[in-house]
């Protein structure tokens, strides 16, 4: 396997310049995205809001109505067809994590009209964390969910302290877990070592 690897988009969207932010993401993210979809070729579990492709050397996910929005990973990773009870247990329990800060980010894709979605994510600075959020977690299972783990305790969720979850409904309506474990390397290196 190569060399792990993650690009996550998440930090674009806080407080952006919407006017420059197509050159911006391309400059910042462009090539990454590439390498990620290169490198994995695999199979796809699309639904109506969120392509997903997942290969024995990573996956990756994308918006289908913002692709800026991109997650993807070189990693072992796990995939797996759960029934329905399952994955609301699952999708819950990523929900508490988010409201207990064990969690960077957490996204929620509910439907295909926009923006009905919820972006929660935790920023770190001077030893304090501020919480950014966008939309309102609904009482209902989204049809894709990525939790980003990051706790000081093993968690249930994932057997380890940080990783990632996805939650998606696949394109027959099955129920898909997407785990993998490992460190949480938001991307913003591109910007340059700072002290």
């Amino acid at each position: 396997m190569p060399q792990e690897f993650e690009v996550n988009t998440d930090a674009a969207f806080i407080n952006p310049d919407w006017e420059n932010f197509p050159l911006l993401h391309e400059q910042r993210y462009g090539l990454a995205i590439e390498y990620i979809k290169h490198a994995i070729k695999g199979v796809a579990y699309d639904n109506k809001v969120m392509h997903m492709v997942v290969s024995d050397k990573g996956f990756y996910t994308q918006a289908v109505n913002f692709p800026a929005a991109f997650y993807g990973e070189i990693c072992e990773a796990t995939l797996e067809v759960i029934d329905k009870e399952k994955a609301h247990v699952l999708i819950w329990e990523a929900i508490a994590l988010y409201r207990a800060g064990d969690v960077q980010s957490l996204t929620c894709i509910y439907s295909e009209n926009q923006p009905d979605v919820f972006f929660g994510y935790r920023i770190q600075g001077d030893g304090e964390s501020q919480v950014y959020e966008l939309g309102n977690l609904r009482n209902q299972a989204p049809l894709h969910l990525r939790v980003m783990v990051d706790s000081k305790e093993e968690t249930e969720l994932l057997n380890h302290y940080k990783g990632v979850l996805i939650y998606q409904q696949g394109p027959k309506g099955e129920h898909l877990i997407l785990k993998a474990k490992g460190k949480r390397q938001p991307f913003p290196l591109l910007d340059g070592f700072s002290d």
